[in-house]
């Protein structure tokens, strides 16, 4: 394998899925990405599909806790965005397999262009409105400021 100066991340994981992916997740996508495609074979020219990379080595890498590489993990898996298999070449689909497995590899799932929703719900909340009232006191050269608050019931 040839180290190249560059890596290339997929238009996908830029234009749709940015914007789903919080700060761990991020920064495990883009060390795999960095162990996969940065790395070129000298004979046929092609980009790593799989690479073996240890929890600690993702520690080492991102500076994020065992647990927050842990959770990033089983997060990208279950949005689609990344494969695991073992030491066999067996994928891996549950976090149980992957704690038993000795050796993980990891991979980024080329196929994967569509659409990504939030699994978080959005609390409907009832909106407020701050109004600004300038109270001036005779004694005193500076006004003070007041807010009131004035709740709006949503529609029934």
């Amino acid at each position: 394998m040839a180290y190249i100066n560059r890596t290339g991340v997929p238009n996908s994981i830029l234009d749709t899925h940015l914007k789903h992916l919080g700060y761990a997740e991020l920064k495990i996508i883009l060390v795999i990405i960095r162990q996969t495609y940065g790395w070129v074979d000298k004979r046929t020219g092609s980009h790593k599909e799989w690479d073996w990379i240890s929890r600690r080595f993702f520690v080492k890498k991102t500076n994020l806790s065992l647990r927050s590489v842990s959770k990033a993990i089983s997060s990208l898996f279950s949005k689609g965005l990344i494969h695991i298999k073992n030491e066999h070449g067996v994928y891996l689909y549950t976090t149980e397999d992957r704690r038993k497995a000795h050796k993980l590899f990891y991979s980024i799932n080329k196929n994967v262009s569509r659409e990504h929703t939030s699994p978080k719900t959005v609390k409907k909340s009832n909106p407020t409105i701050i109004t600004h009232t300038k109270l001036y006191s005779e004694d005193t050269s500076q006004g003070m400021q007041k807010i009131s608050f004035n709740h709006i019931q949503p529609p029934i």
